[in-house]
């Protein structure tokens, strides 16, 4: 495999590992609520600390401000946020799966590249710890930038949900296989594909949370059948998975 290119981004995501780390996501939440800082809750919520939660941080490597945050929920090591709201299909129930939630990124020139280093720690994150789907649960119009990136809907098409488990159903659940990610974009030649499958980005720090993933308990081998077709692209993206 061709040595990918380094690419060094004014933006460094890493994993949320004290106190100080997890006030900046709680900051950059509260400031992107409806209202303002003032309003906003400066508390984790339930999910946060759970031993399935990974929190991730991106900052400005020039001054240290946070840009960004993003949780990851695994199904193997506890809940998703949309359990009990929504029956997923047998196929989806028997796969691993890694839910993205609390996605915030504060404004400014380096919005759209702190959204892309939080999406692509999100996926690197997923190979590392042998995920098979990524899940997301998006309301329009957001929604359209995930199915962009070729995330469809787990459930019927047009069926919606309500993330507090009342009230008008308002988001959609879409899902994307972290090997499909690869393939699909190769294959529609999408622009981001250089961005997430070729270039290297050192910045993208995710050792801690790999090694904390690999302490779960070993999956069963009877899953391993299913996979033989990733076997191959596992490796070329072998390098990539912890930069």
């Amino acid at each position: 495999m061709p040595t990918p290119a380094v690419h060094r981004s004014p933006i460094g995501v890493r994993v949320v590992r004290t106190d100080a780390d997890l006030r900046k996501v709680l900051a950059l939440r509260a400031a992107a609520a409806p209202g303002g800082a003032a309003a906003g809750s400066a508390e984790p919520d339930g999910f946060d600390r759970l031993p399935n939660a990974t929190l991730l941080l991106a900052e400005s490597r020039l001054d240290g401000e946070a840009l960004g945050s993003l949780r990851i929920l695994t199904s193997e090591r506890g809940p998703l946020t949309f359990e009990g709201r929504v029956a997923l299909p047998a196929a989806a129930r028997a796969e691993s799966l890694a839910e993205a939630s609390r996605l915030v990124v504060r404004r400014g020139r380096h919005a759209t590249l702190a959204r892309l280093m939080l999406w692509k720690a999100f996926h690197r994150y997923c190979l590392a710890a042998q995920i098979d789907a990524m899940l997301i649960a998006v309301r329009e119009p957001a929604d359209r930038q995930y199915a962009w990136l070729g995330f469809t809907d787990v459930l019927p098409a047009g069926v919606r949900f309500s993330p507090e488990g009342d009230g008008t159903p308002t988001h959609r659940l879409m899902r994307l296989g972290v090997f499909e990610a690869h393939e699909r974009s190769l294959r529609t030649g999408h622009p981001l594909h250089d961005f997430f499958f070729v270039e290297s980005h050192p910045d993208i720090e995710l050792l801690a949370a790999v090694d904390a993933a690999a302490t779960r308990a070993p999956r069963p081998a009877v899953r391993a059948a299913s996979l033989p077709d990733h076997a191959h692209i596992a490796a070329q993206l072998q390098e990539l998975a912890i930069v």
